[in-house]
């Protein structure tokens, strides 16, 4: 961990604050993202449990694992959201509708994390953190900017999220289109976005948490995704949080790139 900076933003109960890739093929991932982001690689050792970090100018921004053979879960970016006690956390989420997928387990000193799955069916993390609060940058072209949770079940997850987070929601739906929601944290600050799969989605797409990485320009990092083997989902749109595209990795994992509105 010698040349890694670990300053990082202030992250508030509840809020987005890193985000790790599940894949198979762990090195075509670290070559497609590498490329696509700048990113170089800090390889696990003992410190941190083998676990390796992506690392964009000296700062930690993402994590990347290995799947297991046979695993059900499907290759996809995961979205952790910040705890102060993740046992804490643990009971809340198996109280209030969700589940928890084995025991909280440490990286090393950095962290404390713990997988689960909302009422709506869709996986996130826990992050409980240690001498790593979250990514060491946001908003800045390769680094993590907004977050974004697509769901079947847009009531009970509200709900879910309020009892277990805190989150209050701003209801930003737009007349005629599926409901749409921000998230804030407790103080005040928005947090993630809600939005709802209607009927007009295919059955097939499961409900799942977006991770979007700023970038300068959407139209010149699109053509590098692609070129590197990258798959268009929707896009390029303006959105409410800046003008975006979705994607789909070299496994399928679902990401976005996002000029992000700062003003």
């Amino acid at each position: 961990m010698r040349d890694v900076n670990l300053t990082v933003p202030d992250y508030p109960y509840g809020s987005p604050c890193w985000v790790d890739l599940l894949v198979s093929d762990v090195r075509r991932a670290k070559t497609f993202y590498g490329e696509l982001f700048g990113w170089q690689w800090l390889a696990g050792d003992p410190a941190t449990g083998g676990y390796t970090m992506a690392l964009l100018d000296g700062h930690p921004v993402a994590g990347i694992s290995s799947k297991p053979d046979g695993a059900p879960v499907r290759s996809q970016w995961t979205t952790y959201l910040r705890v102060g006690d993740i046992e804490v956390a643990e009971r809340a989420i198996n109280t209030y509708g969700g589940r928890t997928l084995g025991r909280p387990v440490a990286i090393g000193a950095l962290s404390r994390t713990l997988i689960a799955v909302d009422p709506g069916g869709s996986y996130f993390g826990v992050w409980e953190p240690g001498d790593l609060p979250g990514s060491g940058v946001l908003d800045e072209p390769g680094s993590l900017t907004w977050n974004e949770l697509l769901t079947r079940d847009f009531d009970r997850v509200q709900t879910f999220q309020l009892a277990v987070f805190g989150h209050e929601f701003t209801d930003e739906t737009e007349p005629g289109g599926p409901r749409w929601a921000t998230a804030h944290t407790g103080d005040g600050n928005p947090a993630f976005g809600l939005a709802e799969i209607d009927d007009e989605w295919p059955r097939e797409i499961p409900p799942h948490w977006v991770a979007s990485f700023a970038t300068h320009d959407v139209v010149p990092g699109l053509d590098r995704a692609l070129e590197l083997g990258a798959t268009l989902l929707q896009g390029p749109f303006d959105g409410p949080y800046g003008v975006g595209a979705v994607l789909s990795g070299p496994e399928g994992e679902v990401f976005s790139l996002l000029v992000p509105d700062l003003a």
